[in-house]
This record gives structure tokens, sequence and C-alpha cells, in this order.
């Protein structure tokens, strides 16, 4: 490995396709083999793009946003193929904590970072003093307020504003800018 940079690894650990898959049981195995390799870090998600996008940014289905972007002959089936996710993926906090708690025991002092829907400083905090991870990662909570960690920090927040409606995915799916789209931004 490069002395002169990190490798860090996003690793899936529940990829959710019809047949098994990549499953946490697995993905400790793969982290098992990370850490031998020598890689300075892991980063655990979940989902894949083809057979369940929603697994990755559980939340809200906003189907009519998702939509908007394909030509007009689809967006019937477009319509009636999203408006089937919904109520499926409901925004669980944390929800990859529990591959997080089998995959951490193997890279024993390789640093472990955890994504999914980690919402309020109290469990962030929870997550790290368990052991289950060493850090949390965000992304959507970041669009909508791109200094949350200043704010937790200052203790002007003890949560997240972000709902989880994911529309902010659904304009990238559209090519409009990243943003939140909820409402106002903070």
């Amino acid at each position: 490995m490069p002395e002169d940079r990190m490798i860090l690894v996003k690793l899936n650990t529940n990829d959710y396709t019809p047949k098994e898959g990549v499953t946490p049981s697995l993905a400790a195995k793969y982290a098992k083999w990370l850490g031998e390799m020598g890689i300075d870090g892991v980063e655990v998600s979940c989902g894949s793009t083809h057979y369940s996008f929603m697994n990755m940014c559980r939340g809200d289905v906003p189907i009519d946003d998702f939509v908007k972007g394909l030509p007009w002959w689809k967006k019937p089936l477009g319509w009636l193929m999203m408006k089937t996710l919904e109520g499926k993926y409901d925004l669980e906090e944390g929800y990859n904590i529990y591959a997080s708690k089998k995959i951490k025991p193997e890279l024993k002092t390789i640093p472990l970072s955890v994504v999914g829907g980690l919402r309020r400083m109290e469990h962030m905090s929870e997550v790290i003093e368990k052991g289950y991870a060493d850090l949390i990662s965000m992304s959507r909570p970041f669009i909508r307020e791109p200094f949350i960690v200043k704010k937790f920090k200052e203790g002007k927040a003890d949560a997240v504003s972000c709902i989880s409606c994911n529309k902010c995915l659904a304009a990238a799916a559209n090519n409009m800018p990243v943003r939140c789209y909820h409402c106002k931004r903070l």
C-alpha cells in the first residue's frame, strides 16, 4: 500500500438482490480480508442501484419528482413502478448498524465508518461509545445543513433537520442541482 496516501473502502453490506448476494456476514469476511491487506479505513453502506436503490437512501419516495425526468411515454410505467416502493423504505435510524456490529470486530484497529440514516447526536454518540463504529458518515444531512457539525459542536443542535424526503436525490436524477428541495434552507 502507498505510504503517502490513505486507502479507504466503501463496503456494501447488503445488496438486497433477488437471490442472495452480499450479506452482513459475507461483508464481514471481506472486511477481514481488506484489513489483512492493510487498508486504512472502511465505510459500510447497503443497497444497489439496480435492485434496491431506496435501501441506500431510505425515507420518503418522491414519486412525482423521480418520474418528472422520464420521457412522456415512460412516465405512466415509471409512476406505477415507483408507487410500489411507497412505504417500503421508511427511514430506520442507523439502518447499517447491524452490519457494522458484525464488521467492526473483523477490522480490529482499522477505523470503521457507518452511514445510514443517523439523525440524532445522541444516537451517533451511542454508536461510537458502544464501539459499533469509529466514525459517523452523513450525506443528505449535509445537503440540507452544510454546517451541522459546527452546530453540534456549539450545542446549537442535537439532531439534523433533514427529514429524508429524498427530493435532493430525485433532483440529481433529473439533472437538477443537488440541494434541499423540502423547504427553505437553514
